[in-house]
């Protein structure tokens, strides 16, 4: 490396300044300036004319040629050494530098022919480095970044006028030429650059430095490719030479490899007049050579030039590596068109898949979702149907075992199991194998996936990333040890491998593909694997194609072109599972990776919150609904559930997690139709589950309200869950309308009073036994409430619900439970004591208060999503010079509408957003008593938020503290987030979240490369103070699942979790997606949180906090037009459905079994402690049946002498046991 001289620190020209990235450049190359362009030194601004992106001759869309940008400048006259006024401009006594900055951004790195005045020319090769992806922009798993330096003598840049030309090449070209012309196919137009091949700038600058080399040097490595030549097999070495400008070139080469030596002729490089001369740079060699290292160890090899002393070094040869392409098309519910387009697609592809094996019969393909098949069966007739099953049955295809590609955060356990679903019916129904799971594009798993697969009877996953806006420094390193064997919460351990990207093969290689193109790609890509502590010979390659894609549209042929050039390594067409069973041999030596990727993408259930909050209401109504319609029907004489209708439900739950939310152009055409038109398909699919759950709720409990004994219009609770619960309902009555209970009236607190004397109140309800129900007396007006409205029944006593006022806030208030004080300016809640402890749960220095709403704007108002001027638009800084210190520009904020910055992705460099937040505006209403606590209000507003509505409920006899955030939005373009303020008390905060299985301390669970700025919760989250058993909260959210802790998401990627302080921050709201999102949200939303304090973190005890939370008693009115004989009946006025007392810390769900008469029993681990558990037979049962998720038997579980059933259990973990009857 050259060193610039101390004396002359200031380069003479600089294009860019290192470090800002592409941003400071005017984008894609200009159709009209042709493949060559010219700019001027102090003439030309480089945000204006300077192309970020320079295509290479591999790249399609760029013309299969080179691009050539010509530099003009001066070399100002030199002046007298130490001169004043010459200080800066001196000629530098021996050369200059030619420093190139860029990115390996875009498929293969083309080589850089550089001309100077078109007389000095030379060939250079980048070298792209990439030790973690901090150094990476784009998604391709060779791209990285480069400097390239390129030595020049003073002689030769005289003062005056000059131009530099520095061209893309093909490797050691030094002109325009791209691949043979056979090579060149049809390319997909619709996709420009981006599967292209090509280079992006960060700099280009020209320094004053040290005299160029005066000698030629020589380096010499293996390759990982292998030919086969005389019947054997040898390798190909690359030898690279260096030429010392303007010196004399060596003309042969003699290479010395263990027992073989080659003679090798270099290439004539002629003198400066002679066209294709070069008197600089590098030329690089291939040749073959026998195998040199018998057990594979290094060897000592030598190369002279000419009569030169011999440059040594060692060689190791690389491995026989077989590199297994996938081709694959990757499902997005949406996106790219609209649903029931992509979904024919899709279909049509299966087709398109069969006729390519017809003519290759070596082609395989893996089907990214199990919806593509079912909804193929679907539509099509018996024989086409019979011909993608045959093709299954038989591995030409392969099937994922999930339903769709969901967001692994925000599905829930059973989502997660009913994900299966669809799979588990093609293979019990049409015999086809399912054998592997895998999610696409999302870039973060949950870590309690091995152990729902394991329980799904899956032992292989892929997880085939999207690193946009999904990654941070650390984010390779779960790619250089794929595969492994990741082991879950639970212990079980799955052999997974985590991919890149998808469509890699166009990444790495171009598309189309050529012969030299791949060469370059796997050269690359083999080097990050070909190392010491990497066992498998075996690589996956995933993906021919992009997001709903035409399968016809790809190079099929490439991979036997490249095999008939090519000995190694190999190319097999496989599936992802004939991938997974390639390196399953080698499982028992694998790495072990245990960990969480934290909730990338996720994030995306802030831009739809209405439909997030719909989405999780269903995953808790669902389970209910499986539960009372399975065992209701257990003892209604001829009632069955409705499973069909349970089974719908839950596929179209499953798109509430999927991660497609919207078009993917709705961010640039917020007022497009198509944009809309997507989201209400997907908000469709979940209202309509969400209703399914409801009617089957309703259908249930109306069931089992004509079996239980009554003296009259009832109020009837049902408890799905597993625990007896004393609980609450909200229900909504006539004004004078009493319930009473075994005691007596019931108490209850009046929420709102609607016309005509309809009434919405909050009912208090005495314990309901588990997986049971008890009966309410209804007095008063009739239950029904007609035309009319309520109206007052003759000769009944009236009781009613007293509504208690609001009252003004005092400086203090004290309850049985809690002290409280106000903040003056604000009146909201400053200080939370727990009486019993003494410990203030709220932090003092927080600059937020309890239940605050935050409006953080992002730049100011007239900047939105569609307005790109205004003052922030052209921030560019262009200045030539060097800078010291932090760089201004990639330091000082900006409006993200302004331009790219932080908050949009990490890559490439861009500022930090310009944040502003706004608290909302609030003012008390007051504090009112209520028959269990007491009630504080506060109402106000804030931008694009005119409505907020803050409820804190405080109970004599529960710790609970209950906060209600009531919000009306109205829509806007600008960027925005909405956050919901919870200043907890820690100043050493140990954090744990939940997963569908275990909890997670991001400190210390998350894997490498995981996202720690935003996170997403099952039922809860737990702060303590200075570790686990340290005291604190513990949080939960019903309505929306993202969380930040310490501060609000302000894009700084971090590698670790090191929050500032104990405050969460529900994050409810936000539209920082560029892409695939909606562009704006409104409408009404109503947000339940609840806290605890806590001595120390309790798994068990947490997670039935949040339950509680999310899941409650059911109630329904037992009408007069329901039921007209009442009294003694079939079931007594409380009682249990299902007899099955369970351990502390054990969780259960039921519902009627798809496969056979029964009931599907799960039972779920919560303490973190590994156990074996007795649980008895419940009445009416007469096996249990050991099975999968999807119900495919394991083993019949031996009945104890008391006739129970004894069941083991992993830390976490769960097991489902199918209970027959009959």
């Amino acid at each position: 490396m050259h060193k610039t001289p101390p004396a002359s620190p200031a380069p003479l020209w600089s294009i860019g300044t290192p470090g800002r990235g592409p941003h400071q450049f005017s984008g894609a190359w200009s159709a009209k300036d042709g493949n060559a362009l010219t700019f001027e030194v102090g003439v030309h601004e480089p945000a204006r004319d300077w192309p970020a992106f320079h295509p290479g001759p591999l790249d399609a869309h760029g013309g299969w040629r080179g691009h050539r940008i010509d530099i003009d400048f001066t070399v100002p006259e030199a002046t007298a050494a130490g001169s004043s006024e010459g200080a800066g401009n001196e000629r530098p006594p021996d050369g200059y530098l030619l420093e190139l900055f860029l990115f390996a951004s875009h498929g293969p790195c083309p080589d850089l022919a550089i001309e100077l005045d078109g007389r000095h020319r030379g060939g250079f090769r980048p070298k792209v480095v990439r030790e973690d992806r901090a150094e990476v922009w784009g998604q391709s798993p060779i791209n990285g970044h480069a400097r390239v330096e390129v030595p020049l003598p003073a002689a030769w840049l005289a003062a005056g006028r000059h131009r530099l030309s520095i061209t893309t090449a093909v490797p050691d070209g030094l002109d325009d030429q791209g691949p043979p012309a056979e090579e060149r196919r049809p390319y997909h137009e619709q996709y420009g650059h981006w599967f292209g091949s090509g280079l992006t700038w960060d700099c280009l600058r020209l320094t004053p430095a040290e005299a160029p080399p005066t000698t030629a040097s020589a380096e010499l490595r293996a390759t990982p490719f292998y030919v086969a030549e005389d019947g054997a097999s040898h390798e190909l070495l690359e030898l690279t030479v260096a030429l010392a400008p303007g010196r004399p070139a060596p003309a042969a080469a003699e290479v010395r490899v263990g027992p073989h030596t080659r003679h090798l002729p270099l290439p004539a490089v002629g003198t400066p007049d002679e066209p294709g001369a070069r008197d600089f740079g590098q030329l690089h060699l291939r040749f073959p050579i026998p195998e040199f290292a018998e057990d594979g160890g290094p060897v000592s090899a030598e190369v002279r030039l000419d009569d030169g002393e011999p440059f040594v070094n060692e060689l190791t040869p690389a491995r026989k590596w077989t590199l297994h392409l996938i081709p694959h098309v990757h499902l997005d519910i949406g996106f790219t068109d609209y649903q029931g387009k992509v979904i024919e697609l899709h279909n049509r592809n299966l087709d398109r898949a069969l006729a390519i094996n017809e003519r290759d019969p070596d082609f395989a393909y893996s089907v990214d979702g199990a919806v593509v098949i079912s909804e193929y069966l679907a539509s099509r007739n018996t024989e086409r149907a019979e011909r993608v099953l045959a093709a299954l049955r038989e591995g030409r295809m392969a099937v994922n075992a999930f339903h769709s590609l969901f967001l692994s955060g925000l599905a829930s356990l059973e989502e997660c199991y009913r994900a299966a679903t669809t799979a588990a019916r093609l293979r019990a129904e049409h015999d086809v194998p399912v054998r592997h799971a895998n999610l696409t594009d999302v870039p973060s798993y949950s870590a309690a996936l091995p152990g729902i697969l394991a329980e799904l009877g899956l032992d292989g996953f892929v997880g085939i990333m999207n690193h946009g806006r999904g990654s941070n420094a650390d984010s390779d390193l779960l790619h250089l040890q794929s595969p492994f064997l990741w082991e879950g919460t639970d212990g079980t351990r799955v052999l997974t491998h985590f991919a890149d990207s998808y469509s890699q093969l166009r990444f790495m290689a171009a598309d189309p593909q050529t012969l030299a193109g791949g060469a370059q790609a796997f050269d690359r890509y083999l080097a990050r694997y070909e190392r010491p502590d990497y066992l498998p010979h075996d690589l996956a390659l995933i993906g021919t194609h992009a997001d709903n894609e035409d399968l016809a549209d790809g190079d099929h042929g490439f991979v036997e072109r490249w095999n008939a050039a090519y000995e190694w390594p190999r190319l097999v067409v496989s599936t992802l599972p004939d991938y997974l069973d390639a390196v399953r041999p080698l499982a028992d030596r694998l790495p072990v990776h245990r960990g969480d990727g934290g909730s990338y993408w996720e994030d995306g259930a802030g831009t739809a919150a209405t439909l997030t909050a719909e989405h999780r209401t269903t995953q808790s109504l669902l389970p209910a609904a499986e539960a009372l319609s399975a065992l209701v029907a257990r003892v209604g004489p001829g009632l069955a559930p409705r499973v069909d209708s349970l089974d719908a439900a839950w596929d179209n739950a499953l798109y509430g997690a999927e991660h497609t939310f919207t078009w993917s152009h709705a961010n640039a055409h917020p007022e497009g139709e198509q944009g809309h038109d997507q989201l209400d398909w997907k908000r469709t699919r979940v209202h309509q589950a969400h209703r399914a759950a409801l009617d089957e709720i309703r259908r249930a409990l109306s069931q089992l309200g004509d079996l239980v004994s009554t003296q009259g219009p009832s109020l009837l609770v049902g408890n799905p869950g597993p625990r007896a619960t004393a609980g609450e309902v909200v229900v909504e009555l006539p004004r004078d309308s009493v319930v009473f209970g075994p005691e007596g009236p019931l108490a209850a607190e009046v929420l709102a009073t609607h016309s005509k004397g309809l009434r919405r109140l909050r009912l208090s309800v005495p314990e309901v036994p588990a997986f049971g129900w008890r009966v309410l007396s209804l007095t008063g007006p009739t239950a029904e409430v007609g035309p009319g409205g309520a109206q007052q029944a003759a000769g009944e006593t009236s009781l009613p619900v007293v509504e208690e006022p609001f009252e003004a806030l005092p400086e203090r208030l004290d309850t049985p439970r809690w002290q409280l004080t106000f903040d003056q300016h604000t009146g909201l809640v400053r200080g939370l004591t727990h009486r019993a402890t003494g410990r203030p749960v709220l932090g003092p220095d927080s600059d937020w208060r309890l239940g605050q709403l935050l409006y953080a704007a992002d730049g100011p108002d007239h900047l939105t999503r569609g307005d790109a001027d205004g003052p922030y638009a052209h921030d560019h800084d262009h200045d030539h010079g060097h800078h010291h210190g932090p760089d201004p520009a990639l330091t000082t904020p900006r409006p993200t509408a302004a331009g790219p910055t932080t908050l949009g992705d990490r890559m490439p460099p861009a500022p930090p957003p310009a944040l502003a937040v706004t608290p909302a505006t609030m003012r008390p209403v007051g504090v009112r008593r209520t028959h269990d606590g007491h009630r504080l209000r506060w109402v106000g507003s804030a931008p694009s938020v005119p409505a907020v509505t803050l409820d804190i409920l405080l109970r004599d006899e529960d710790d609970r503290v209950e906060v209600t955030v009531s919000l009306e939005k109205e829509a806007v373009l600008a960027k925005e987030s909405v956050y919901v303020a919870f200043p907890f008390a820690a100043e050493r905060p140990t954090v744990h979240y939940d997963r569908q299985q275990g909890w997670i301390n991001p400190a210390i669970d998350h894997t490498p490369g995981a996202c720690y700025e935003w996170l997403t919760t099952q039922y809860g989250v737990a702060v303590t103070d200075g570790g686990p058993n340290g005291p604190g909260v513990v949080w939960s959210s019903a309505d929306v699942p993202l969380f930040a802790v310490g501060d609000i998401v302000r894009g700084t990627w971090p590698t670790r979790f090191e929050p500032a302080s104990g405050t969460l921050l529900s994050w409810v709201m936000n539209n920082y997606w560029p892409t695939n999102t909606p562009p704006s949200q409104d409408g009404s939303l109503t947000l339940r949180y609840a806290f605890t304090p806590v001595a120390s973190f309790d798994p068990a005890r947490a997670t039935a906090f949040g339950q509680g939370l999310r899941h409650g008693l059911l109630a329904s009115e037992i009408t007069r037009l329901d039921r007209h004989a009442h009294g003694p009946a079939q079931l007594p006025t409380t009682g249990t459905l299902f007899d099955l007392p369970l351990p502390d810390g054990i969780h259960a769900t039921v519902a009627a079994s798809r496969t056979r008469e029964g009931l599907l029993l799960r039972v779920q681990e919560l303490t973190g402690q590994e156990r074996e558990i007795t649980l008895p037979r419940p009445t009416g049962t007469t096996s249990a049946l050991r099975c999968t998720a999807d119900e495919r038997p394991l083993e019949t579980l031996p009945l104890t002498e008391n006739g129970g059933f004894t069941l083991p259990l992993r830390p976490f973990g769960v097991a489902t046991v199918l209970l027959t009857e009959g």
